[in-house]
């Protein structure tokens, strides 16, 4: 039980310390004094900064892909099963609000940039499986999954890891609880909207192929 609670600490300080600083500024001297245990514990529970840092990422994923998993399975058409998705998703990024700055430098050509392209693909396959199988035309073209999957993604965790940029700009905080929940709603119109665009073309081909059956 005290093995846990420490690890828990030393995992809590150095979480802290990376977004705050990022990776390489972050010592472990730094996260030892943070987390108020010894030195020599942070290299007998984790060896090494670097396998902290593997240790932060996979617990942040692993948690974001049973987040994003149970959103997937709300009952409804598959729009709502898109906004759900997308409000659990700032859900959870409100929730940890480090997980955003710190995969942000990672991804940028951290050290770590392999671990999240990894934990990044089954988010993105089950993205790509619920987007195609109900529109068949989002295979390909200006509205193709990937760049849907992407946009999407930009426009969720973007706001997050500019938020101070952003407060800025609109003259109050984005990460409040109203500004979230106009984010959400922002984003359940855009979802519509796309939606939309995808069953009229959808409705296009179709036609299109009746046309070539007649002709």
């Amino acid at each position: 039980m005290q093995e846990l609670e420490t690890r828990e600490k030393i995992l809590k300080a150095a979480d802290d310390r990376f977004a705050q600083v990022g990776y390489d500024a972050a010592t472990t001297r730094e996260i030892a004094e943070l987390s108020g245990v010894n030195k020599a514990l942070i290299h007998y529970h984790f060896k090494s900064k670097e396998a902290l840092l593997a240790s932060i990422l996979d617990r942040y994923y692993e948690r974001l892909n049973e987040v994003i998993q149970e959103a997937a399975l709300v009952e409804g058409n598959m729009l709502e099963k898109m906004k759900s998705i997308s409000d659990a998703y700032i859900d959870f990024l409100s929730e940890n609000r480090n997980f955003a700055k710190t995969v942000q430098r990672e991804a940028s050509g951290g050290t770590y940039i392999d671990r999240v392209r990894a934990h990044m693909v089954p988010i993105f396959e089950l993205g790509m499986e619920l987007v195609q199988s109900e529109y068949p035309t989002a295979r390909e073209g200006d509205l193709s999954g990937p760049h849907l999957l992407t946009t999407f993604y930009g426009m969720i965790v973007t706001y997050f890891t500019y938020s101070d940029v952003i407060e800025f700009l609109i003259g109050k905080d984005p990460l409040s609880r109203e500004e979230l929940e106009m984010r959400k709603r922002h984003l359940h119109r855009m979802l519509e909207l796309i939606d939309r665009a995808l069953r009229e073309q959808q409705e296009v081909v179709v036609k299109g192929e009746k046309a070539k059956e007649r002709g």
